[in-house]
């Protein structure tokens, strides 16, 4: 039977979306507000994307980009797909504009991702909670009317300590507190995702490899109460991966230690979630790590996504097999190892197609 496949979220935005994102440079900052900050990765200003809606209306535009990029997975042979994250400026931005208590015009500069670089964030100035009450499940069904019923469409949202990452804490004494008014946000959109008829929800949380400590100490134990009260038919994923750098094909950007999987592994596979997302094909990891999975589903980065390098089917199915000496094939899921809006798509298009051949085989 053969390997399930997905990917993880966001796809490039097709020209006519006049929404810029973190993966262009449509949307940096200012060469003044640049010239402040240092590393890597800090060039996108978080306010882009807000700007861009409040400009025109992109409704009809946005239809037409999540049902293209849709139809080009499902042509792809994708399994689980997602419309490619074409509302968001970056990853995890949607889900602060519609928190109470976080500014998102007066930014404040942080040191981010372990030191790798400085940027402008938005500020926690007050009580966190729902602005609006939950929105993210129109976002979820705005591309699953588009779709047909045999087409699983997967919503990404961002987990709290990725999203306490990329802002500064102005109010909260107790962060504590934060993360647990962070947790309250995240679970409301959730049951209100579910309850518009999502299957599959999964959490993005890179920066638990950042500070294992952190994530072991209560990260995980948030991240498995934000998905408290679901339906068990809902399948509850997680996403870590070690970061990814601002242009391709660098060595430069420092990178989360992949040996963080080992120590997060058993904490993981203990909280109940359905399935865990890990990069591969960049990080190469020694896959005994699979074997620490004793209940949760590997989602198994099998290309890259920071390299113009296009995988071979022999490369990816390599690192399969000796996967499936650890890993039963029926509890692992072949992906890119993180979003691929980095990427042209005609090299998307070729990494694939060549892992979903390879699922084809086992």
């Amino acid at each position: 039977m053969p390997l399930k496949t997905t990917v993880v979220g966001a796809w490039p935005k097709p020209e006519f979306l006049n929404i810029p994102d973190w993966f262009s440079n449509k949307g940096n900052f200012t060469s003044e507000e640049l010239s402040d900050l240092t590393g890597m990765g800090g060039g996108y200003d978080p306010r882009s994307a807000n700007k861009a809606r409040e400009e025109g209306d992109l409704e009809e535009s946005l239809k037409q980009a999540a049902k293209h990029v849709i139809e080009e997975q499902v042509a792809l042979g994708i399994d689980v797909v997602t419309d490619g994250e074409m509302e968001r400026g970056a990853y995890y931005i949607h889900v602060m504009n519609n928190i109470n208590g976080i500014d998102m015009k007066n930014l404040e500069k942080k040191i981010m991702r372990s030191g790798a670089y400085s940027t402008l964030v938005p500020a926690v100035r007050d009580q966190l909670s729902l602005r609006d009450g939950p929105i993210c499940w129109k976002e979820w069904k705005r591309a699953n009317d588009l779709v047909g019923e045999n087409v699983i469409l997967k919503y990404t949202i961002p987990g709290p300590m990725t999203i306490y990452d990329g802002i500064v804490n102005l109010h909260y004494k107790d962060v504590a507190e934060l993360h647990k008014d962070l947790v309250k946000c995240i679970n409301a959109e959730i049951l209100a995702l579910a309850e518009a008829g999502c299957k599959y929800i999964q959490i993005d949380e890179p920066v638990m490899m950042r500070y294992p400590d952190a994530a072991l100490s209560y990260g995980l134990d948030n991240l498995a109460s934000c998905f408290v009260g679901l339906p068990a038919e809902v399948t509850k994923i997680i996403h870590l991966c070690c970061g990814y750098p601002d242009k391709l094909d660098t060595d430069e950007y420092p990178k989360a230690p992949k040996t963080n999987y080992n120590l997060l592994a058993p904490k993981i596979d203990s909280l109940g979630f359905d399935q865990v997302s890990i990069e591969d094909a960049e990080a190469r990891n020694d896959l005994s790590l699979l074997s620490l999975f004793k209940t949760t589903k590997v989602i198994l980065g099998a290309v890259t996504v920071a390299r113009s390098k296009v995988e071979t089917k022999d490369d990816i199915r390599g690192r399969v097999s000796e996967a499936l000496k650890y890993i039963s094939p029926d509890r692992l899921i072949l992906a890119p190892d993180c979003g691929l809006g980095m990427l042209p798509v005609s090299i998307i298009k070729e990494k694939l197609k060549a892992m979903t051949e390879v699922a084809k085989e086992f």
